[in-house]
């Protein structure tokens, strides 16, 4: 495909300092070309419609411009003034006219959409960011220092504070937090209207226009990004993802539905601000690792590849533009549908298991109601609904379910089966970025494969532990689009009995991956790809894993690591604490290089692994290295047992993580059910001692 953008021509391209729309063009070209097709920059004038296929444009008066010289257009809305001006303003009205005009429009908020009420042809799509640029100089940062990268004003009116600087300024105030405020020269004349921002002593202005070494460089050298905003047009934009990939949890206003791991959303005031930042405080390392995660979800190639999608549904309409023909054709390219379309003369059925069950009647109207009946896997009548052809219904259950469909006409049985997935191509998406999960829910999808002899695609944040051990399944980024699917699948910790048939907390953690995929549950031992390097130590010596994501998971005995491990060193073992940024332990050498390459070597060249109910264990486990798992909050069987040396103390109050009386708060690092504020707070693991554990593990020395 030869692909064509019209260049506003203000601009260089790519920009040499601040130019976000030049910004995203020069990035669209980079990932078009990165998919094999070629892309131009060109002025208007230059375009010569009979060597291009797509002309995109960005700018509503040259798309108009386009539209009377006869050139057909793709056109994108980056213009937040709409908004600001209203529908009776000139710029609401000529950005209206561009997209009518087009074959079909973008917009990267989603909110514009429903705001330009008027036309079929305006689709959301997401901004994105180079991931593999904006990366974390350091993902955990040791001091607190605030960034706010914007260009404030609106409408010409540089002093109105669209960006929410004040806000910003006032809520690191409040917690004596430096801050930074960057972005193109024009920032100064909203700090000359409001002098009195400027006698906070931590505030820094970089008001340079920054290019993008610098502002990478702005990422790198702080821990938070501020973005209490109003009035974009890319939403979330630029500076957001930028961050968020750059490992920096973003406090803002971004309210789409996209969901941005990561991002802690506030109200445009200073004491939500401030709030916002506490959050995000409270929890700093879990809140930078989602972020990091969420940037690489956003990836440009990951959007330009939807956006190139578009693109082919454009090349199909040939000569009228109206907003029927475009979005059906945009609906056509973008409903990933079964093709096995069974044939019954009068109509068909079109069948599938999108995240539901999905059951469509195709043929001749005339042919009158007929009545869809739906049984689940006990033969038991679920759901029936009466239908026209050319209809269809949809089913809210998530998790597979072993339907029978039956599809009956006065009576009359015209169909009667069930879902067959021989063959078909089955999507597995993971919800959870956690490595425990991971690990812990990926055999399963295997194991969906063979069982049903399809083709299984997974979605899951770990991608290169499991790809080179599982070589049956088709391995794909999150975010991705696959087409073609017969079925899809989520696996998470979910509460919503229409995603899982059991409340996660009561099963082991293994069995929601069998629940939702509709497998008998065993306990399978995972693979974790691993090559091994050199033994990093000459001695003998027993890992430990000391910190984990809540207070409950943790040995709180304040004796406990201490007493272990010196009589492991008396013993004669070294002892190394795998942790990222671990306790430190007398005696105990912390882990150097805690990459993830690096931690799976240590842990294989040890004894065994000492360590808590964490992806840590699960990641030895994985390994086929032996376990120590201190856990007396969980049931016995909810981690692995196999190959795993547990220590419980069920004299105490134990296991709230498995009982139905309580649900786990994450945001609580406090979290104790029933004895939280009390002297009994975390007594199911103060009563493990360091001799019960050295008991259990005698056999291993």
């Amino acid at each position: 495909m030869h692909i064509t953008q019209v260049t506003p021509g203000v601009i260089s391209i790519p920009p040499n300092g601040w130019g976000a729309v030049e910004k995203i063009i020069w990035e669209y070209k980079l990932n078009i070309e990165k998919l094999g097709h070629q892309c131009d920059i060109k002025y208007l004038n230059d375009i010569d419609i009979t060597k291009t296929d797509i002309v995109h444009i960005h700018m509503a008066n040259l798309a108009i411009e386009a539209a009377n010289r006869g050139i057909p257009y793709v056109f994108s809305l980056h213009d937040h003034h709409v908004v600001h001006h209203g529908k009776d303003s000139f710029r609401y009205k000529e950005n209206l006219e561009a997209m009518k005009r087009s074959v079909i429009s973008f917009t990267h908020a989603e909110f514009l959409v429903d705001f330009f009420e008027e036309t079929d042809k305006l689709f959301y799509l997401s901004h994105g960011v180079n991931s593999e640029y904006f990366v974390p100089k350091k993902l955990i940062r040791n001091e607190q220092k605030l960034l706010c990268l914007a260009n404030n004003g609106i409408g010409g009116d540089n002093t109105y504070d669209r960006k929410g600087f004040r806000f910003a300024i006032e809520a690191a105030k409040m917690l004596d937090l430096p801050i930074t405020i960057a972005g193109p020269e024009n920032n100064m004349t909203f700090f000359n209207a409001n002098p009195d921002l400027l006698k906070y002593s931590k505030i820094n202005l970089v008001c340079n226009n920054p290019n993008e070494e610098e502002i990478l460089r702005l990422y790198q050298e702080h821990s938070i990004f501020l973005h209490p905003s109003i009035l974009e047009a890319g939403h979330p934009n630029l500076t957001i993802l930028e961050a968020l990939s750059c490992g920096l949890p973003v406090v803002g206003t971004y309210d789409g539905s996209q969901k941005l791991d990561g991002f802690v959303k506030i109200q445009r005031d200073s004491n939500s601000v401030k709030d916002g930042i506490k959050n995000v405080l409270d929890d700093y390392s879990n809140h930078a690792l989602n972020a990091s995660i969420t940037g690489k979800k956003y990836d440009w190639s990951i959007v330009v590849n939807r956006m190139i999608k578009m693109f082919e549904t454009s090349l199909l309409v040939k000569k009228e533009y109206t907003s029927d023909i475009t979005k059906d054709l945009y609906i056509q390219t973008y409903e990933s549908v079964s093709q096995n379309k069974n044939n019954f003369g009068v109509f068909k059925i079109n069948l599938h298991n999108i995240n539901g069950l999905f059951v469509e009647l195709l043929g001749d109207v005339n042919f009158g109601e007929c009545t869809v009946e739906v049984y689940d896997e006990n033969d038991s009548l679920y759901y029936t609904n009466n239908i026209n052809p050319n209809n269809w219904v949809k089913l809210n259950r998530k998790y597979f379910t072993d339907w029978r469909i039956k599809v009956l006409k006065d009576g009359v049985t015209f169909y009667d089966g069930k879902l067959d997935f021989n063959g078909k191509r089955v999507l597995i998406s993971f919800d959870s970025s956690s490595l425990g999960d991971t690990i812990a829910w990926i055999p399963y999808c295997e194991e969906f494969r063979k069982k049903h002899n399809c083709d299984v695609i997974v979605s899951t944040f770990k991608n290169n532990l499991l790809e080179k051990v599982y070589p049956n399944l088709i391995f794909v980024e999150p975010g991705t689009i696959v087409n073609d699917i017969f079925a899809q699948y989520t696996f998470g910790w979910f509460y919503d009995k229409e995603k899982e048939p059991i409340k996660p907390n009561l099963i082991p953690l293994q069995q929601t991956a069998s629940n939702i995929l509709g497998l008998d549950f065993k306990e399978i031992h995972s693979k974790i790809y691993f090559e091994s390097k050199e033994r990093p130590y000459s001695e003998k010596y027993v890992c430990i894993a000391t910190n984990s994501t809540a207070g409950c998971k943790l040995w709180n005995n304040p004796m406990g690591w201490k007493d272990l491990t010196s009589y492991l060193l008396n013993k004669g073992y070294k002892v190394v604490n795998i942790s990222k940024d671990g306790d430190r332990v007398e005696g105990v050498e912390n882990i150097s290089d805690d990459s993830m390459e690096n931690t799976m070597n240590v842990i294989h060249h040890s004894e065994f692994v000492i360590g808590l109910s964490s992806g840590l264990s699960w990641l030895s486990w994985g390994l086929g290295k032996h376990v120590v798992m201190i856990s007396n909050f969980t049931e016995q069987n909810h981690e692995f047992t196999i190959n795993c040396t547990r220590i419980t103390n069920h004299s105490v109050c134990n296991g709230c993580w498995n009982s139905p009386l309580f649900k786990f708060d994450k945001g609580d690092w406090n979290w104790c059910p029933e004895h939280k504020g009390t002297d009994r707070q975390f007594e199911c693991h103060k009563s493990i001692t360091s001799d019960m554990v050295i008991n259990k593990i005698q056999h291993l020395l």
